[in-house]
């Protein structure tokens, strides 16, 4: 029987949501159910529904970036109320070249508690939001990484056992270890801005006003988590990444390495 594939991803820049449809392929799926959590509405609905919302699945691929080493808030607010009710689901990360923290674990763990039976875990690299400031895995996730994504769901086809957190290694640091989320801020340059409101539209947070582009006020500047979603649907560039020296010269020290070295996915099937 052909089993009804499901993904469930956020994903501000689009690079997740292409690594899980990469992994969809693999698994035969020409035609897979879409639940973009990307946007605060989609993401209300998925939780007000959250016992029925999954009820045609099968298999359902659940992907997110890694911020601060974390899962995004706005995942684990959704994976904390979703019932797997033994389905089978593969867990995917998608990082900057950095690392991946404890990311991938607590999605499998999350999973698995919440009734799910995960078969299958990656973690791809993705290009830094920050590249703008330094560059760190430009074009990535590139024909190598996308070829190991669809090898992925192939292998997660010929599995009947399911993974545990334990199963999944971590790469721990003071980041990941904090409870806190660091981000840089995009610089909004109003001479620059046309007032179109695509950056409004495509904030995951709904921080913008479609009217300025700038925040909608202090407490929304703080709320932003840096994924520079804005920044990059901007043609105008009146979103840019920006810094000043010393900070740079921090981000240097921290995406040094990263920026230097080609990490490869981590893929773990059971």
């Amino acid at each position: 029987m052909t089993k009804q594939i499901g993904i469930l991803c956020f994903s501000p820049t689009g690079t997740t949501k292409k690594v899980c449809t990469a992994v969809a392929r693999g698994m035969g799926a020409n035609d897979f159910q879409g639940f973009d959590i990307t946007l605060p509405k989609i993401r209300a609905s998925i939780i007000n529904n959250s016992n029925n919302v999954f009820e045609n699945i099968d298999h359902l691929i659940v992907g997110a970036p890694v911020y601060s080493g974390k899962l995004p808030l706005q995942v684990l607010e959704c994976l904390r109320v979703i019932d797997g009710k033994g389905k089978g689901a593969s867990a995917l990360v998608v990082y900057g070249n950095r690392d991946y923290g404890i990311a991938l674990r607590c999605m499998v763990e999350l999973l698995s508690e919440h009734g799910f039976n995960v078969g299958a875990a990656g973690a791809f690299i993705g290009q830094h939001s920050y590249s703008d400031i330094i560059p760190v895995a430009i074009g990535r996730p590139d024909e190598l990484d996308m070829d190991k994504a669809h090898h992925l769901g192939i292998r997660s086809m010929s599995t009947n056992i399911c993974l545990s957190p334990e199963d999944i290694p971590v790469q721990i640091d003071m980041v990941s270890k904090s409870n806190k989320y660091s981000s840089i801020k995009p610089f909004h340059i109003d001479a620059l801005c046309i007032k179109c409101g695509k950056c409004a539209k495509k904030c995951p947070i709904g921080l913008l006003s479609s009217d300025t582009g700038k925040y909608l006020n202090r407490e929304a500047k703080k709320q932003c988590i840096g994924c520079m979603a804005c920044s990059r649907i901007c043609m105008q560039h009146a979103k840019v990444a920006k810094v000043n020296p010393i900070v740079k010269l921090v981000l240097k020290q921290i995406l040094g390495k990263a920026s230097r070295e080609r990490k490869e996915p981590l893929v773990i099937v059971a």
